[in-house]
């Protein structure tokens, strides 16, 4: 994707979450001074645009301590200082996602109903544009609409998608597909699972058991276990995050369905909280709309 189509994909996709914040910073700022009273205001701005209350009360004493130097608070040198602010919170040095030269496994976990096998349908699509030969492996053998689903996804895109039977256990349907990804000329397996909550420890383990049969049959640790997450859950997102994060060792996260959510603050606890990159974003329902997530491109946009 062109840089100018990456940004008007993501920028389009915070339309809501912009909209919500600029109308209530526009009614904080529209007497054209501020005084600290209003300064509390964007707190408050801030933590109905699902930010937590703590990054919420990090940014906003940042911004009143950095105002310190300013002779007049105009809303346009407010709105540049929270700009900063919020920058810096989502700015980290993350390690770039990318597939390497030969053979690479992305692990992708989440709970049911976040749009979980459509991003994986739609990642698929993204790596196989950029020239990379892509293999699915359909491990959530308990839910057979979502091996049809998958299924569907690959036809469409040209990409393999291997899948087990009903009730096999989902370890062997990864390994299976491990040893298709080393047999022939893929460059990238993505191991699709089942949703389930954090809180369900036999789930949980089999989620494991998975990650732990991947590795041995790969050789090699995995390159990438992604989760996603609902934006439209707001701060339940981040919760089941770091719940996930305590059980595996999740690398980055996805949000999806942030096109239609006002939302999309909880990306900046996702980066700053939980120093979690977010690797992608679905900005739509069509197997185009994902995009790659830029800190810059974020922050840019939210106000």
């Amino acid at each position: 994707m062109k840089i100018f189509e990456k940004f008007k994909s993501l920028a389009g996709s915070l339309k809501k979450t912009k909209e919500g914040l600029s109308g209530k910073m526009n009614a904080i700022f529209s007497s054209g001074k501020l005084n600290s009273e209003d300064l509390d205001k964007i707190e408050e701005a801030l933590i109905l645009s699902d930010i937590s209350y703590r990054t919420a009360s990090e940014i906003a004493d940042g911004a009143k301590k950095r105002m310190l130097g300013f002779k007049e608070s105009s809303p346009a040198i407010i709105r540049e200082v929270l700009r900063d602010e919020i920058k810096c919170k989502i700015s980290k040095n993350f390690p770039e996602i990318k597939v390497k030269n030969g053979k690479n496994i992305f692990m992708i976990v989440g709970v049911n109903g976040v749009g979980k096998t459509t991003t994986v349908g739609k990642l698929g699509k993204y790596y196989t544009e950029r020239g990379k030969k892509v293999i699915i492996a359909a491990c959530d053998t308990f839910r057979a609409a979502g091996k049809e689903q998958l299924e569907i996804w690959g036809r469409r895109t040209g990409v393999e998608v291997i899948s087990g039977k009903e009730n096999q256990d989902p370890a062997s349907v990864a390994h299976d597909a491990i040893q298709r990804l080393k047999d022939r000329d893929f460059d990238l397996l993505l191991i699709d699972t089942a949703g389930r909550l954090h809180n369900k420890k036999h789930l949980m383990e089999e989620l494991l058991k998975i990650k732990r049969v991947a590795s041995k049959s790969f050789g090699s640790e995995l390159d990438e276990v992604l989760i996603i997450i609902d934006s439209s859950l707001g701060q339940n997102s981040v919760v089941q995050t770091e719940q996930f994060k305590a059980i595996i060792d999740i690398s980055g996260v996805i949000v999806t369905k942030l096109d239609g959510s006002a939302k999309g603050g909880i990306i900046i606890d996702i980066i700053h909280k939980l120093d979690l990159p977010v690797r992608f974003v679905g900005t739509g329902e069509s197997p185009d709309e994902i995009s790659e997530f830029s800190p810059e491109i974020f922050v840019n946009n939210l106000f």
